[in-house]
Formats: C-alpha cells, structure tokens, sequence
C-alpha cells in the first residue's frame, strides 16, 4: 500500500482529502497490520486463541526482542 493508494482508498470511501503526513501514516500502518496478520496466517484464529492474539500484538509492534 503506497501513500497515494490509500489517498485514493480514502477519498472514494470517506470523500476526505488526506494530506502528505496522513496518507504516509496511514500507509505504514496498513503495511504493519498486513505484515502482522501474515505472520499468523495459517494458525488459529487469534479471537480463540489468546496466544495467537500476543503473537499479532508482538509482529504489529515491530519488537524484535521477543
């Protein structure tokens, strides 16, 4: 997801007009909620499975002491 995809996503849903900040923002936290749900693919589904669920959290945040 690039900044001016989720520009476009944003205004076609909301009808909002993001600004360079937002868009980027938003981008990135599209990217991390995809990385993160990647990373759990395939298991449990984490809403029945508490540790499926501390697995998103850890990949969503980025840690990487864990």
């Amino acid at each position: 997801m690039d900044e001016q995809k989720m520009r476009d996503l944003v205004m076609y849903w909301q009808q909002v007009e993001l600004d360079d900040e937002a868009a980027k923002r938003l981008a990135n936290q599209s990217i991390g909620a995809g990385k993160a749900l990647r990373e759990v693919a395939g298991g449990s589904m984490f809403d029945t499975e508490p540790a499926h669920f501390d697995r998103a959290l850890i990949a969503m945040s980025g840690r990487d002491d864990v």
